[in-house]
């Protein structure tokens, strides 16, 4: 999530965990004038660098902006969105229920 599109500002961070519903979320939010796409192949390639991978649709393809990688023993997700009104936001969500989060 550090690695943000050139010419991107972080605007915040957070971090927060449910313990109720038993998942944890990490992100942050970047100012950004670049467009979704450009923001998008930013972030396939920073993703795969780093062993995420595009996540797999049932009826084949992928999502675009989101992917997944295993960390400690369940599936994280990572999700990029925006840029909404010049903000991107990026988050890593996971829990230990296998839940699809995008």
């Amino acid at each position: 999530m550090d690695a943000a599109p050139e010419g991107a500002t972080r605007e915040d961070r957070f971090q927060e965990c449910d313990d109720d519903d038993r998942f944890v979320v990490v992100g942050a939010r970047y100012r950004y004038d670049g467009s979704s796409r450009e923001a998008l192949r930013h972030y396939r390639e920073a993703a795969r660098a780093d062993g995420w991978r595009p996540r797999a649709l049932a009826g084949g393809g992928t999502s675009p902006g989101c992917f997944t990688k295993s960390v400690g023993g369940t599936t994280a997700y990572l999700v990029v969105e925006g840029p909404d009104d010049r903000l991107l936001h990026v988050e890593i969500v996971a829990d230990r229920a296998n839940s699809q989060w995008c």
